[in-house]
């Protein structure tokens, strides 16, 4: 009896599902990935997004809209960014015109997330901006032109923001030499950081040590500025900064253009209340390690590719770990109480290594032009987070193959997955050509939102890292890591992550002789400007880890000087050590136990920038000479460092201490008395260099006759 065709249908309905399974390989038959892309949540430490009237909320930070589309208000943490509200301006027949707001309507909430539209005109011109805000506080903008004169040709579209002056006294970009200091002199932004290469300088912010406020890009198609040598610009003012981002430039038409770009305030989240002490590191079981010798101290560690017996071949080989060593290492730290995070991993390289699915998947993964690193003989190609495969195969081989299978306490990044290159491998959908046929590099940024936070709730769901003996209780905060290595920091992709790693840059400095050698400084090779923009946890809101490349780092290493240097900088900025196996061990040792002692992971850190309530410097007066202080709430006793930043010159130091004169001062670390008089202290630093104090109120001993 022939099947009818209803029968053949309901036939395939059944089996495909069989099918479909038998020829996709796990990783792509899972729905897992899908599952959690689906979710309304909001992960730890964040807060649900609130929507009032033309108010939007998130934690620590406020968006306002008034009389224009885009916000008049964004502030962080109490403090106003902005010295103005932000325009869009458009010139046409030799005038400018600012587009103000005529409609603004929230059309959906949630937990995770508002959606809104707003919509403004002036002369036939219509701006209307589809917008998003997530609970991180990224505020996505689809913004498309529309003109009533179709042929009318404007001579150009900018967005203007008006930045604090007294806020924006530092930048960063992911562009290594653009970061520091802002000066007096307008900085023009290019979207490719270097001439020839697939790197976009798609992030830009400005700010101070407590916060500010970064922008993302995408693309610059439908952009025309005059160059993509200067798709936007800052340029200061003696009472403000603008921001310029510069959309038209060039008499075009306006009609059906579609700009789209990101906006986030900063911090984005808050820091542990400990994150000043975190300290991680490479594992090793040798006893004089400085990691086996903190005694639960050391909060996180891992294995690279190829130590103790080659865990993993390759870069990014997450099917074919070798799992004894990684459960003998796992079952190592969590015996210490330190968290462990497996092998460290380049998210962003394939190679032909990994085997089947190179051969099959491999053109679809790769970022076009072809970037490649020959690693032990094997080429790995940079890959693009664009492609829905290539995130399904990383997340199920690294969260559910090792995190979960594995017991882990989350992953460790060398380098970072989608958003990171540009890519015009139009298979999966990046790049766009031109009217003359060439294309244009694009970068995935949404999607790289995606996958990290992806990332973040299923390691919420599925780990419960150990802490520390020495740690706070950490209530609120992740109980995971998710740690990211980049010299370059976008928290609007990466802030998902509850850990970043920097630093290695300096071993390769932008200017100066270099960090492996002994005359390296971070003075002389990287400067309190960059640091700051670069190395802080306080205006991120993530722990920013630095990795201090000095190679002091063999048993009973003869000097210290490198490991003192990096002390005098990472203490008084409240900047955590990331691979500590370089240092002097027995020195890193030495100090650990004195901050240890102190319990400084249960006090309260005041860092060098902010107005201490204990000490004042009284000279010299200067950014480069800083003091910083840890004291509890139930203990008078206080542990101050003192640090002189200058590379080139000796200071004598002169502080005041405060609370009244019935107090002892000694040096923490040698325990020798400190003179002190009519609360003044004097000490004398060496270039680069600190001391440490304590602080200790003097009992009044009342003896009976």
């Amino acid at each position: 009896m022939p099947i009818s065709k209803k029968g053949l249908l309901l036939c395939l309905m059944i089996l495909y599902p069989l099918l479909t399974a038998i020829t996709e390989p796990e990783w792509l038959a899972s729905r897992i990935y899908d599952e959690y892309v689906r979710q309304d949540r909001v992960p730890l430490p964040w807060t649900e997004v609130k929507a009032r009237g033309r108010k939007i909320e998130v934690w620590g930070r406020v968006m306002e809209w008034k009389d224009n589309i885009f916000p008049d208000s964004i502030k962080s943490q109490g403090r106003e960014l902005l010295a103005g509200p932000i325009r869009i301006v458009v010139e046409f027949s030799g005038r400018k015109w600012t587009i103000p707001l005529k409609v603004f309507r929230i059309t959906k909430i949630r937990k995770s997330r508002v959606d809104i539209i707003a919509e403004g005109e002036v002369n036939g011109i219509k701006a209307y901006a589809d917008m998003w805000v997530e609970f991180d506080g990224f505020l996505w903008v689809s913004l498309r032109m529309a003109d009533r004169e179709k042929e009318r040709k404007v001579e150009s579209l900018k967005v203007l923001v008006p930045l604090r002056k007294d806020i924006a006294r530092l930048y960063q970009t992911f562009s290594r030499r653009l970061a520091g200091w802002i000066s007096d002199k307008p900085i023009e932004f290019s979207w490719l950081a270097n001439p020839n290469d697939t790197i976009v300088n798609f992030y830009h912010w400005f700010g101070d040590e407590e916060g500010g406020i970064g922008f993302t890009y995408t693309s610059l198609q439908y952009w025309a500025p005059k160059s993509e040598n200067n798709f936007s610009t800052l340029v200061p003012g003696e009472d403000s900064h603008i921001y310029i981002i510069n959309l038209i430039e060039k008499a075009v038409k306006l009609d059906g253009r579609i700009f789209k770009f990101g906006i986030q305030a900063t911090p984005i989240k808050p820091l542990p209340p400990d994150y000043f002490a975190f300290k991680a590191c490479t594992l090793f079981y040798d006893p004089w390690k400085a990691l086996n010798r903190l005694n639960g101290d050391v909060d996180m560690s891992l294995l690279w590719p190829q130590p103790n017996g080659e865990a993993m071949v390759g870069l990014n080989n997450p099917y074919n770990v070798r799992r004894d060593i990684i459960e003998k290492a796992r079952d190592y730290c969590h015996q210490r109480g330190i968290a462990f995070l497996g092998v460290a991993h380049c998210p962003q390289k394939i190679s032909p290594i990994i085997g089947e699915e190179f051969i099959k998947y491999g053109e679809d993964w790769k970022a076009l032009p072809e970037s490649i690193l020959e690693w032990e003989g094997v080429p790995h190609y940079q890959d693009c987070g664009r492609s829905y495969t290539l995130r399904k195969w990383l997340f199920y081989g690294w969260l559910v193959k090792n995190v979960k299978e594995l017991g882990l306490d989350g992953i460790y990044c060398d380098g970072w997955m989608t958003g990171q290159m540009g890519c015009a491998n139009f298979r999966h959908g990046c790049g766009w050509k031109d009217e003359e046929g060439k294309w244009h590099l694009t970068v995935p940024v949404l999607e790289g939102r995606e996958f990290n936070k992806v990332v973040a709730l299923f390691l919420e769901d599925n780990v419960r890292t150990p802490l520390p003996r020495t740690a706070s209780k950490r209530e609120g905060f992740p109980r995971y890591h998710f740690w990211i290595h980049s010299w370059e920091f976008v928290p609007s992709i990466m802030g998902f992550a509850t850990e970043w790693l920097t630093g290695e840059f300096s071993g390769w400095p932008l200017e100066g002789p270099s960090m492996l050698t002994s005359e390296g400084t971070y003075g002389k090779c990287l400067g309190l400007g960059l640091f700051r923009a670069r190395c802080l946890s306080t205006n991120w809101g993530v722990p920013n880890l630095f990795d201090p490349i000095m190679w002091e780092n063999t048993e009973n290493h003869p000097t210290d000087r490198q490991t003192l240097m990096a002390y005098a900088w990472f203490l008084p900025h409240g900047v955590p050590i990331g691979l500590l196996e370089y240092m002097n061990q027995n020195t890193v040792v030495k100090i650990s136990n004195v901050l240890k002692k102190f319990g400084v992971r249960s006090s309260i850190f005041t860092p060098g920038w902010r107005k201490n309530p204990f000490w004042k410097i009284e000279e010299p007066v200067a950014k480069e000479v800083m003091l910083a202080t840890w004291h509890k709430k139930d203990n008078e006793d206080v542990l101050a460092v003192v640090s002189n930043l200058f590379s080139d010159r000796t200071v004598s130091v002169k502080i005041r201490w405060l609370k009244g004169a019935n107090v002892n001062i000694k040096n923490a670390l040698s325990g020798e008395p400190v003179e002190i008089k009519e609360n003044i202290c004097t000490l004398k630093l060496e270039p680069e260099s600190f001391i440490m104090l304590l602080a200790e109120r003097r009992v009044e001993k009342n003896i009976l006759k």
